[in-house]
């Protein structure tokens, strides 16, 4: 029976991968907590990877608050990027196939309007995106068999897992106070179902390494997403959805291409959000 390791436990993705796998009843799960598992200490990751020598390890910590990004590069630099180091290396040492959450922030700065791909030159705008970006280059060097995952913004309902404000909450909220949210028709990015990402995860054991785009495209831009959320959600979008004029273009949008190829795929953004809210 394989063993799979997974970091992020007490964040939002974590604990839905530990559960997907728990349901499929086919590995051993060790679930890490920061204090079990700090992997900002290159001593502490060595001495853990080495006593479990888990099968994979799925790595999904991280400061992801873009914000605290900007506000304190030098610490999120030392987990978002340093600590991947260490758990690379370790995984090179124990045979140990790592599987990196990373971002679709690494597409930020582009001008490209077509959904991305994973062959393209980027130039990351924000830290959090320059971080995962380097992260993904670290795993790369260290471990060409890893896989760095270029997940897009993910969603969930309150359930019996943590849930953090996202776009199907915040819609909700709006509509129980009667407020106007704003949305561009310049942005574009895609949206999933947090527990399809984890299930989809459980899949990535023995496909080729390397950097996939992964989760669902987005077709429509996000003022036509957040409209027909409402309606999925009951609601008239005429009340909630508001037009940001001049909205700046942002394109974060991706190509599955790849990932399909390898034999997964996602849900079209719209599609799985009326999945969720069945």
């Amino acid at each position: 029976m394989e063993t799979w390791m997974i970091t992020g436990t007490t964040g939002f993705l974590g604990p839905r991968v530990e559960a997907a796998l728990r349901e499929k009843g086919e590995v051993k799960v060790l679930p890490m907590t920061r204090r079990e598992l700090d992997f900002t200490d290159e001593e502490q990751v060595k001495r853990v990877l080495g006593s479990f020598r888990p099968d994979v390890l799925v790595h999904a910590a991280a400061i992801s608050d873009t914000g605290a990004c900007e506000r304190d590069p030098e610490g999120s630099w030392k987990v978002n990027v340093t600590g991947v180091e260490y758990l690379a290396k370790a995984c090179r040492e124990n045979g140990t196939k790592l599987i990196f959450a990373s971002s679709d922030q690494v597409y930020t700065g582009s001008k490209i309007r077509t959904p991305h791909k994973e062959t393209e030159i980027l130039k990351p705008a924000n830290v959090y995106g320059r971080e995962k970006l380097e992260a993904e280059e670290v795993i790369a060097a260290l471990c060409p068999d890893g896989i760095s995952l270029r997940l897009t913004w993910m969603y969930d309902l309150p359930g019996k897992l943590p849930v953090k404000p996202n776009f199907i909450t915040n819609i909700r909220n709006a509509m129980d106070k009667g407020e106007l949210l704003l949305f561009s028709e310049n942005d574009f990015r895609g949206l999933t179902d947090g527990r399809t990402v984890a299930e989809r995860i459980t899949r990535l054991g023995k496909i080729p390494g390397g950097v996939y785009n992964f989760g669902s495209p987005n077709r429509v831009d996000f003022y036509e997403t957040a409209r027909k959320t409402v309606e999925a959600l009951g609601g008239d979008p005429e009340k909630i959805v508001g037009k940001q004029e001049n909205g700046a273009f942002r394109n974060l949008a991706f190509s599955t291409e790849k990932l399909e190829a390898a034999g997964i795929s996602f849900p079209d953004t719209l599609e799985g959000i009326c999945n969720c809210l069945r």
